[in-house]
Formats: C-alpha cells, sequence, structure tokens
C-alpha cells in the first residue's frame, strides 16, 4: 500500500510558490539575450521542472504512480544532457556521445512511462500498435530524407553522428502517437493534454535542432532551445494538474479501431507518407533514399493488413464475449435462465415420449442469506462460486448447470430414475460440505425439487420449484421428486406472498404493544412494537409466519422502517397524554437487512426528529446473527447508533451460536433472554436456571441490562428476581394489544401513581 502523499493547504501553498518561481525563470530566459545567461537560466528551468514533478507526485499520487517516476528520470535525463552538452561535443570518441546517451535514456523513460499509461487506461491494443508503427515509418522515412542523407553529405561529418541526430526526431513522433492513443482512453483528463502538448514541443524543438545540424552547427543558438522551455513546462504543469489526484476519475474507455479518432490519425499518417515519397529531397537520387522508401511502403503495407485482420479478429471476439456475457451469470460464469429454458424448449420439441429421459433439479441453498448478512457479500460470493464448481462436477460434461437468481441453481441431466435418485442424494449430500469463505468454514445445506423434462420447458421449471419449496417447508436439507399433491400447497405459498405485499402496499400491516415492566413492582418501563397482520378472509397470521417472507422478498427495509416511525410517533402521543414519562422507553425490532443499510442510522435520526423523541428513549432490538455480522457496515451501523443515545438489545440471546464472550466486543447495552429459558425455569433439572444466572452475572461485569421474555407464571418471577433481572414482559403482566388498550394499562399506573 503506498503511503499517503502530501496533502491540505501547506502542499496548495509550496505548489504555488514553485509555479510563480518556475514562471519568473522562465520570463528570464525569455528577456536574456546574453548566451551564458540564458544556458544557467535553461538550467535552472530544467531543475524546476524536474522539482515540479517530483512535487505532483507526492501531492496527487497519481495512477500508476510508476509512470510519474518514470516522468521525473526522464526529466532528469534531459537535464542531465543539456549540463553535458557543450563539454560533450567537444570531445571525440564515446565521450562525444555521452550528450546522446543521457539524452536518450530520458527519452527511453518517457517512452515506457507513456506504455504504463496507456496500458493503464485499455490502450496499446494491436491495431494501436499497427497505428503507431505506421506514423513512426512515416517520421522514419522523412528523418531519412530530411536529416540522415543530407547529413552524411556534410564534408567531415560521421555516419554515426548523423543517424544519432536523426533519431530524436523519429523517437518524438512515437511519443507523439502513444499521447494520442492515451487521450483516446482518457480523454477527459487535462493532464494528458498537456502532456499531449510538451511532446508536440519536444518533437518541434528536435526538428529545429536537427535543421541546424543540417546546416553543420552542432551548437545552435540558445533560442532553439525555446521549445524545450515550453515542453518542460508543460510536463510540469501536467504532473501538477489537479486531475491527477489518485481519486479523480480516468473517464477511461478504449477507441474503437475504426472510430473516426483513429481513423484521422490513419490517414494523416499515410498522406504524410504519400507526401514524402512524391516530393525530391537533397540526395534524393541516393540508393540509400530509394531503399528507405521501398522498405517504408512494404512495412506500412503488412502493419496496414496485420491492422485489419487484428481489428476484424477483435470485433469477432468482442462479439463472443459480449454473447457470453449475455447468456452467462457474471460471478459463476454458468448459463442464466435464457439458456436453460432454451436447451428445454429443444428437450420437449425432440423425440416422443418414451424415448429418453431428462431431469430438472431445482435447488436452493438454506442458510445462505445467514452468510451472506453475517459475515458480508464478498463472502456469499465465494459461497455462490464454490456451489457452482460442485454443481459442475455432480452434473458432469452430460449435464447443464444454470444460475438463476441469488441462491437459486438449477442441473439439468439425464438418465432413469435410478440415475435421477443418485443425483438427488449427491446434490444434497455434497452441498453439505463446509466451504472455506472469508478465512473461516461456512455451512448451508441445499433443498433440492425434481421434476421430470415431459410437456414444457414452463412446466418443468414450476413443478420442480413447487418440490423444492415443499423440501424446505419439510425441514431443509433433502429433496423431494414433485406430485400432484404439491400443486395446491404452492399456489397457497404464492398467494399468501400476493396477499402481503398487497398489505404492505395498503399499509395494512398494524402495531401492537406489550408492555415491559419491573419484575420487582410490576410497574410499566416500556413498550415493545410488535408487528401484526390481520388477513382479509383468513384471519391474524402469526409473524413467525410473515415475518421471514418479509424478509425474504426484501420488503423487511420498507416495513421495518415504517413499524419505527409508528412506534416513535405513539411514544410521543403517550408523553403528550401525560401516561408516560421520558424514563420510558419504547423497543422496536430491527431486522439484519436493516442494519446492512448504510443509510440506515440517518434514517432513524430522521426517525425521532420526526417524532420529536430523543435518542435515549429508544431500545433497537436486534438478533444475535446481525450482531456477529463480520460487516464493517453493520459495526458502523450500529456504533452510530449508539452515539445518538439509542440503546441496543440482543433479542432471543441464547437460541443462535453465540458465546457469552462476544458480548465484551459488541457496542449492546442490553440482553433479552429467550422464551424458551423461561419456560422451564423452576423444573427439577435447574439447567435453564444456571444459564439465566450465568447471563445474569456476564451481563452486570459487562454493564449491560437484562430482560426475561415470555414470564407467565409467579413463580417464574419470583425465580427472575431472585436472579437480580430487573425487567420483564409476558402474559403475567399484558398481552401485546393495540395502543389504546395498553393506553389505558399506563393511564391505570399514573393514576396509581398520583394517589
Amino acid at each position: 500500500m503506498s503511503s499517503p502523499g502530501v496533502s491540505g493547504p501547506r502542499g496548495a501553498v509550496l505548489g504555488v510558490v514553485g509555479a510563480v518561481v518556475l514562471c519568473a525563470l522562465v520570463a528570464t530566459f525569455v528577456v536574456t539575450s546574453s548566451t551564458g545567461a540564458g544556458t544557467f537560466v535553461l538550467a535552472a528551468i530544467g531543475v524546476a521542472s524536474v522539482a515540479g514533478m517530483v512535487w505532483g507526485c507526492l501531492v496527487h499520487r497519481p495512477r500508476p504512480l510508476v509512470a510519474w517516476w518514470l516522468l521525473v528520470a526522464a526529466g532528469v535525463g534531459f537535464l542531465a544532457g543539456s549540463a553535458v552538452r557543450p563539454w560533450s561535443l567537444a570531445r571525440s570518441g564515446a565521450a562525444h556521445y555521452l550528450v546522446d546517451v543521457l539524452s536518450l535514456s530520458g527519452y527511453l523513460a518517457l517512452l515506457i512511462a507513456l506504455v504504463k499509461l496507456a496500458r493503464a487506461h485499455g490502450g496499446l491494443r494491436r491495431e494501436v500498435l499497427c497505428d503507431v508503427l505506421i506514423a513512426g515509418s512515416a517520421g522514419a522515412l522523412a528523418a531519412v530524407q530530411h536529416l540522415v542523407v543530407p547529413l552524411t553529405l556534410l564534408p567531415g561529418r560521421s555516419v554515426a553522428t548523423s543517424v544519432v541526430a536523426a533519431v530524436y526526431p523519429l523517437v518524438d513522433v512515437l511519443l507523439v502517437c502513444l499521447v494520442i492513443d492515451l487521450l483516446f482512453a482518457a480523454p477527459r483528463r487535462r493532464s494528458y493534454q498537456l502532456m499531449l502538448a510538451a511532446v508536440i514541443a519536444l518533437l518541434a524543438g528536435d526538428v529545429w535542432y536537427a535543421a541546424w545540424g543540417v546546416r553543420g552547427e552542432l551548437l545552435p543558438p540558445l533560442v532553439v532551445s525555446t521549445p524545450f522551455v515550453a515542453a518542460y513546462l508543460l510536463i510540469t504543469a501536467a504532473a501538477l494538474h489537479p486531475s491527477q489526484r489518485r481519486d479523480a476519475p480516468a473517464g477511461a474507455r478504449v477507441a474503437d479501431a475504426w472510430s473516426w479518432r483513429r481513423l484521422v490519425l490513419l490517414s494523416v499518417s499515410l498522406g504524410a507518407l504519400v507526401l514524402l515519397l512524391a516530393i525530391s529531397p537533397a540526395g534524393g537520387g541516393s540508393p540509400l533514399t530509394r531503399w528507405a522508401g521501398v522498405v517504408t511502403v512494404a512495412l506500412v503495407l503488412a502493419l496496414l493488413l496485420l491492422r485489419a485482420v487484428s481489428a476484424v479478429n477483435g470485433q469477432a471476439r468482442a462479439r463472443a464475449l459480449l454473447a457470453h456475457r449475455a447468456s452467462h451469470d457474471p460471478l459463476t460464469d454458468l448459463p442464466n435462465r435464457d439458456v436453460l429454458r432454451q436447451q428445454l424448449a429443444e428437450l420437449t420439441a425432440q423425440a416422443p415420449a418414451g424415448q429418453g429421459r431428462h431431469w430438472l433439479f431445482y435447488v436452493d441453498l438454506d442458510g445462505f442469506k445467514r452468510v451472506n448478512d453475517t459475515r458480508g457479500h464478498h463472502a456469499g460470493d465465494e459461497l455462490l462460486q464454490v456451489t457452482g464448481a460442485r454443481l459442475r462436477e455432480i452434473a458432469g460434461s452430460g449435464g447443464t448447470v444454470a444460475r438463476l437468481a441469488g441462491d437459486e441453481f438449477v442441473v439439468l441431466a439425464g438418465g432413469d430414475e435410478a440415475r435421477m435418485r443418485e443425483i438427488a442424494d449427491r446434490l444434497v449430500r455434497e452441498l453439505a460440505r463446509p466451504v472455506r469463505v472469508a478465512g473461516t468454514d461456512a455451512v448451508v445445506t441445499a433443498s433440492v425439487g425434481v421434476s421430470a423434462v415431459r410437456s414444457s420447458a414452463q412446466t418443468a421449471m414450476r413443478e420442480a420449484d413447487t418440490a423444492m419449496y415443499q423440501a424446505k417447508k419439510d425441514g431443509r436439507g433433502q429433496w423431494l421428486l414433485f406430485d400432484a399433491t404439491m400443486r395446491s400447497d404452492q399456489g397457497a405459498a404464492v398467494e399468501l406472498e400476493l396477499h402481503l405485499r398487497h398489505a404492505v402496499d395498503e399499509e395494512a400491516l398494524s402495531c401492537a404493544y406489550q408492555l415491559i415492566v419491573d419484575i420487582g413492582t410490576g410497574r410499566p418501563v416500556g413498550a415493545e412494537a410488535l408487528l401484526r397482520w390481520e388477513r382479509p378472509l383468513a384471519g391474524p397470521v402469526s409473524p413467525v409466519e410473515f415475518v421471514p417472507l418479509l424478509e425474504e422478498t426484501g420488503l423487511i427495509n420498507r416495513v421495518g422502517l415504517a413499524t419505527l416511525r409508528r412506534a416513535l410517533l405513539q411514544l410521543a402521543r403517550w408523553r403528550e397524554q401525560g401516561l408516560v414519562d421520558h424514563d420510558f422507553r419504547m423497543s422496536v425490532n430491527v431486522a439484519p437487512r436493516q442494519l446492512l443499510d448504510p443509510a440506515f442510522a440517518d434514517l432513524v435520526r430522521a426517525a425521532l426528529a420526526e417524532a420529536g423523541v430523543e435518542g435515549g428513549s429508544l431500545i433497537l432490538e436486534i438478533t444475535e446473527s446481525s450482531v456477529l455480522a463480520d460487516s464493517e457496515v453493520v459495526m458502523d451501523t450500529l456504533l452510530a447508533l449508539r452515539r445518538m443515545g439509542i440503546g441496543l438489545a440482543v433479542d432471543d440471546f441464547g437460541t443462535g451460536y453465540s458465546a457469552l464472550s462476544y458480548l465484551r466486543t459488541l457496542p449492546v447495552t442490553r440482553v433479552k433472554i429467550d422464551r424458551s429459558f423461561v419456560a422451564n425455569l423452576g423444573e427439577d433439572s435447574g439447567s435453564d436456571e444456571a444459564l439465566v444466572r450465568a447471563v445474569v452475572a456476564v451481563s452486570a461485569a459487562l454493564g449491560l441490562g437484562v430482560t426475561a421474555e415470555g414470564i407467565e407464571t409467579d413463580a417464574q418471577r419470583e425465580i427472575l428476581r431472585r436472579l437480580a433481572v430487573r425487567h420483564g414482559q409476558g402474559w403475567l403482566w399484558a398481552r401485546a394489544a393495540d395502543a389504546e388498550t395498553v393506553g389505558a394499562v399506563l393511564a391505570s399506573w399514573s393514576r396509581r401513581a398520583l394517589r
């Protein structure tokens, strides 16, 4: 992980100061008339430019960072080459070429940096390289015709010196093409536009320099260095531009090989090549010039052919990839529902019945939601991928595995009834094996519904789905073969979900309230809001039946928030009526899915503000699976709720898979002992009493409150009072009732307190 960059007001001030210094140096260079002073100022500009590039890397931390450090290295190479140029050109032998070694090292670093930037933004495809080489070929021919050959004709000038001088413009052409490709990939980056201008300035400077070389001058006037000054300025501006911040949008996109931008670049390159072949430069009749033209034309034709073939193949690959993505699940790479339906349609349209048999296995993972909620979606994705791999292995080469949605899969396989039973048994057995996800083992089971593929694909899917739901209803972790008796049961389940959706849309769900009391005195200290549903023509529906359905359908977020708002408004009304004081607390249940919503804490804050109730008067009851969720979102939400003063109670404690020691690390304030442990208090075994005693002891040590649920007898109350449990709720005091009935009870207690 990279270290954080320099930022803040200090970084901004230093950046402004550096820019002012650099501009002052440029102004001095422009107005100076002394060669010695101008050379010194040019060197100072180079040093300031390199310092600016370093500062840009430290402040913005652009990505990929190595590419920008290579640009710094390029600046150092150019600066070193400028420093030794007068001394090097005055020497002979290897020392004469030291300036070129340093300068070309800078160009090499710049070339590698641009390649890395282009690759990071999705550029440099094969056809792009062809475009770059075609443009480079035109530049090479221009260099040979107008620089290399004329330089070789100069008296006393070695061929090596002439060739090296001609390399610079050629490299500049390649750099310009690379930056143009980079702009095609990231057109909204202003820093890359500045970089293109810098490379064009380098090209202008090198061509100007080479032109003076053709005139026989190795050290041209200082004015020839003006484009290099501009290049220094522009590359520094690119490094310091805000678009280089690592959190800035890259805007990356890969231009198509036949896009108008690429075609314009290609046309300009080919036009330049035709123009070069048509004109007659000095020495145009030399064999070197003629062979350079022949080789360039042959190379360009080969590159054009390669480009066309690559582009066509690329289009074919892209179409194949799009077709694959459209027909396969992106997470598991399994065929999707459309592919499955097509295969089922082909099977049912084939040979007459009796000439072959295929079976459809509808697989649903039991407990997948718990893994997703407690360990995060990344762990859930890992589990789905492992499940897909296991299903492929079970189905074999002759079967088909598809993922429909979520944790639902389908296996299509052929064979007789014995083969069907073998596959179904193996599905249940193999999917029950532990899966290593997020560093721990996760165990889920599978409910599998099986149907024979007969008349239509739709019928087979419906029957297998019905059998799967029946397997879940009968206990999960098993498989069932569809039979006609299941059809009516599935219809009832579908009807129940439909009616529940209508009830949610029409706000037909209601709230009942059960009082929470002081066990010693029976005085109400709070109330728990409980969701109720009166189904038309069917009567009350148990929360055990419809709440899980709310969670499965994703309606729980909407219903849970509405219940919270209703409960807080009711608490505010009881306060206005003088029935309760500010120590009276309202408890509301929260589903795990709600805690996974990053906006949940803000929604709760808004509900409190709407009702005019402070956070300390609200207790949110959460399940063990919620508070044990290995999710940063859940933990951040719980901490945000605690900062508002809201109490957090672990509901039905002891029925999950947690340990008492977990309470030490969780931001909860209260534990609610499940009714299943309260119901057996006073029996001979004493095991439940020991458990309650342990919960109370640990809670007291951690400063947590304790509430017991489901108290129905005086004996249970007395044992709990003796065990120092302060708060309880149950039928011994009051059943859950509507707000008006509970209000009457509260009014009675209020009058008693006044007396």
